[in-house]
């Protein structure tokens, strides 16, 4: 039988005030963390680090199916899954190249550079979502992103980073404003009660006083 166990199944003893004591240690003194397996291996992660890979797992049951469609064809290919994605990038984009190059009267450099065109307009245009989800890796998809963000950035023309960095700010703020809000009306609350208490004491006085 090992330590913790013992602890945890202590015998009766009428005169065990350690025992009683650590019966009543509050259980928040401990973090709270979650046994999460993978590959095979046990990890005590945050309750919050926990969270955020149970959504990821419930979206990845959403698209598991055709992930394993491309898993399939990419090992008739006797390829990774990232090799085949990658063939069939670079086979897109060689196909995008000769069709505006038969556009352009057979100028490849001109098909090139408009391609490169279209590449940095994509990115401007998803207002900077991958930068988001790179640097806030609990946001996994754009509907994880708050609407006053979203609405935000497209208002002002800024990037959904900057816009989510406020937000969260704002947020941060509002926290400390409340905090600073219930201890001033605690300290009120305490500085009423001893004033009353003083002044009982005064009545006190004054009536031992009057009455001898």
């Amino acid at each position: 039988m090992n330590e913790e166990l013992e602890l945890c199944q202590p015998e009766q003893d009428t005169n065990s005030e350690s025992a009683e004591k650590t019966d009543t240690t509050p259980a928040s003194t401990e973090e709270i963390t979650v046994p999460v397996k993978f590959n095979k291996e046990i990890k005590n992660l945050k309750v919050e680090e926990a969270s955020v890979l149970a959504q990821k797992g419930m979206k990845f049951d959403m698209i598991s199916d055709n992930y394993e469609r491309i898993k399939s064809l990419a090992k008739s290919d006797g390829v990774s899954v990232s090799d085949y994605l990658s063939s069939l990038e670079r086979i897109q984009k060689e196909t995008r190249e000769r069709s505006l190059a038969e556009e352009c009267g057979g100028n490849t450099e001109i098909a090139k550079h408009i391609i490169e065109l279209e590449s940095k307009s994509e990115k401007t245009l998803d207002n900077g979502l991958s930068e988001l989800l790179e640097k806030i890796p609990e946001i996994t998809d754009i509907s994880e992103v708050p609407e006053n963000v979203i609405e935000a950035s497209k208002v002002k023309g800024t990037l959904l980073l900057d816009e989510f960095l406020r937000y969260r700010l704002d947020l941060e703020n509002e926290k400390k404003t409340l905090a600073a809000s219930q201890k001033s009306t605690a300290k009120a609350s305490v500085g009423s009660q001893t004033c009353t208490a003083a002044n009982k004491n005064a009545a006190s006085e004054f009536l031992r006083g009057l009455w001898g």
